[in-house]
């Protein structure tokens, strides 16, 4: 058996350095006027959603700020998934407030959309598409990108620790994954008490994707045995404590743990990511689908694709997580309960996917970056055949 954590939540507080400097534990949002100060920012854009804009902490942290002699101005006009309209409203904001830096708070996309803006206003809006992940060589940047100070609200994205940014081409309507050295956040706040209104509808979606970043950077089959076994003990929290962090959501000790597991899951796919990944953006870009929720219909459906390639390391999974059995199946019988548990669908059908969508899926499932990483090589007809049976629901 692996050893399950007792310490009490507030207890669970810790500098790490990797893959930059996280500050985590309960309470730690108050230190964001140092962070700025250390990083010589003194005047930040803080880049939320209009929900989040909206609450408390919020205004606490522009106080505070203002306090240490730090304005802070929020802009939070945001789609539901970052897109280059968003991006552009916000840059042309930095670039007239004169703004030092970034203060990006939120889930995933709010995240993400900050770490764009701060490249926007460097680049312009067109020029961030050459920053693509699928560009080999990246044009230098002649402006400066901003530091970016990342403080998520969520347990599952992982983009605080990436640097990477995903946001929405209206042009080909797929998600692009935008990537630049500086849009690595230059600190992380992981405060879970962030986490403690978050409903469990977006607790199970947001955990579900960690889930996948942990899953599919351990099937990868690039040799790191480190970022394995970071990858292991991230599904072994989710297995523990996302079930509670989804009834329970204001206890505490549930949300230290899957924010935990989310940074781990964000660290470990530096291995790579997969099908789950690409076919997930790839719906999500034509349907505006939540992400977590698209990840967590596909998973049993994309696990079963590599069925012979990662069955080996599914058992060790199985030993890991004291499941029943020590095969793949038990894994796989575990994640189809864990996600009925969540209430999360099934099939892409109930996703509001149907056959007749399948060959457009097709085509940017394969021109998403992350199938080059899956364990088994995915041709189109295999592709079509891993969405038909998540459409249908046949396991």
């Amino acid at each position: 058996m692996r050893p399950r954590p007792g310490a009490k939540a507030n207890g669970l507080t810790a500098d790490w350095k990797h893959p930059t400097e996280i500050r985590f534990g309960v309470g730690r949002c108050k230190e964001l006027p140092e962070i700025c100060w250390n990083l010589g920012i003194c005047s930040p854009l803080l880049v939320t959603d209009a929900g989040v804009a909206k609450l408390p902490f919020i205004r606490r942290i522009k106080k505070r700020n203002r306090e240490e002699s730090i304005e802070t101005e929020v802009f939070s006009d945001l789609a539901s998934e970052p897109d280059a309209q968003s991006v552009n409203r916000g840059a042309v904001l930095f670039r007239k407030g004169g703004f030092d830096g970034i203060i990006a708070v939120g889930g995933g996309s709010a995240l993400d959309a900050g770490k764009a803006i701060s490249l926007a206003a460097a680049v312009g809006p067109s020029g961030i598409w050459s920053y693509a992940a699928t560009n080999a060589y990246p044009p230098s940047t002649s402006r400066k990108i901003h530091p970016i100070v990342a403080v998520p609200t969520t347990s599952g994205t992982g983009s605080e620790v990436d640097a990477n940014a995903v946001i929405t081409d209206p042009r080909s309507h797929r998600k692009v994954s935008l990537c630049h050295p500086e849009l690595l956040p230059k600190v992380v706040v992981a405060d879970p008490q962030l986490t403690r209104g978050l409903i469990p509808y977006l607790t199970a979606s947001t955990g579900m994707d960690a889930l996948s970043h942990n899953l599919e950077a351990l099937c990868s089959p690039l040799f790191h045995p480190i970022l394995d076994a970071v990858a292991l003990q991230g599904i072994a929290y989710i297995k523990d404590w996302l079930p509670m962090a989804c009834r329970e959501g204001k206890r505490l000790q549930p949300r230290v743990f899957t924010m935990a597991a989310s940074i781990m899951g964000a660290i470990a796919f530096e291995k790579g990511l997969g099908a789950m990944h690409a076919i997930a953006h790839a719906i999500g870009g034509s349907f505006k689908i939540n992400h977590g929720r698209a990840i967590g219909a596909i998973m049993p459906y994309v696990l079963k694709a590599n069925r012979t390639r990662i069955r080996e390391k599914m058992a060790h999974v199985a030993r890991y997580l004291d499941l029943p059995h020590h095969d793949f199946d038990a894994v796989l019988n575990w994640i189809v309960e864990l996600r009925r548990d969540l209430g999360m669908p099934s099939t892409l059908r109930m996703l509001g996917v149907r056959k007749e969508h399948v060959p457009d899926l097709v085509r940017l499932t394969l021109e998403d970056v992350n199938i080059r990483s899956n364990p088994m090589e995915l041709n189109e007809r295999k592709v079509r055949r891993v969405l038909l049976n998540a459409v249908e629901g046949k396991l």
